[in-house]
């Protein structure tokens, strides 16, 4: 659809009812109209600027859908962290007091075995 612009009605009008002369009306009407031509957004422009933007808005979607699933995947990894941390405390918990009663385990096993070999000592020196 092409817009146009009737000059010399306009140029008329300004004459007849503004106070223009032929000069001035005409000079006025053709300024204006060259400007409102040059400056009007046709159709194809209005198209094209859609597609454009249509365009960016895809693009624009598929970076937040990816930030999205960085995001997420932080808060996956942040929980799977939180989770291995309690995991290695009870494990670390739980080896230190398997290791404490070991201590003991062998503590009593070595006193015994201190003990049998002082009795050893004992019933060797008073056999030589």
């Amino acid at each position: 659809m092409a817009v146009t612009i009737d000059t010399l009605k306009a140029a008329t009008r300004l004459r007849e009812e503004g106070g223009f002369d032929e000069r001035q009306a005409t000079a006025l009407v053709a300024t204006f109209a060259d400007g409102f031509v040059e400056n009007l957004a046709t159709k194809d422009d209005v198209e094209r600027l859609e597609v454009s933007l249509r365009g960016d808005i895809d693009h624009l979607r598929g970076d937040m859908e990816k930030l999205e699933k960085k995001v997420a995947l932080r808060t996956d990894l942040e929980k799977l962290e939180v989770s291995l941390r309690g995991d290695v405390e009870k494990t670390e918990a739980k080896m230190l007091g398997e290791m404490s009663k070991l201590a003991q385990r062998l503590t009593v096993r070595f006193g015994g075995a201190v003990g049998a070999g002082i009795g050893i000592l004992v019933a060797l020196d008073k056999l030589f």
